[in-house]
Order: structure tokens, then sequence, then C-alpha cells
């Protein structure tokens, strides 16, 4: 049997949509278990795999879509890790 072109494809398995989002198969279900935020997806009765409309995958996907007006740009004011220094404890108190 022959492959389908990718623009015929409709669904997606685990390993596509692990490979799309750049994760292992094992994190891909494990965000699955703990009930991460994921594209919806198919599970057919009495099927053991898991299938993600295409459609589905890309439209989950645009809603992170992030344009460069919307980064925020970090400022020095924002604290950093760990114990405060001698100099940030003084300047806090009153």
């Amino acid at each position: 049997m022959s492959e389908q072109p990718d623009t015929q494809v409709l669904y997606y398995n685990d390993a596509d949509v692990a490979r799309l989002l750049g994760i292992s198969i094992g994190r891909l279900r494990n965000k699955l278990v703990a009930g991460n935020p994921l594209p919806p997806r198919i599970q057919p009765p009495g099927c053991r795999q898991r299938l993600w409309l295409r459609s589905a995958v890309h439209e989950w996907l645009e809603q992170f879509t992030i344009t460069a007006t919307e980064h925020v740009l970090q400022d020095d004011t924002t604290r950093h890790r760990g114990r405060p220094t001698k100099l940030e404890t003084r300047l806090r108190r009153p």
C-alpha cells in the first residue's frame, strides 16, 4: 500500500503530534495523563491508537501565535531568584 501525500492526510498520530510540538512521545503521553492542555483528539472505540484531526491541531497551535508587538520586554526591575543582597534588604526597610 502506498503512502498518501501530506496534503491528503486528515489525521495525525501520536508520533506526528509529538514531532510537531517538539517533544517525545513519552512526554506527550505524560501530558495527556496529567490533563495538560492539548489539541482535541479522537479515540475510536475498540482502537488503541489516538487520532488527532489535522485541522484541529493547527487551529489549536494558532491560538498561541505571538506577534512582535505583543512581546513583553523584560525591564531591570524584575526580581531575581535567591536570597536578597544586604543592600536590597536595607532599601526595603521603612
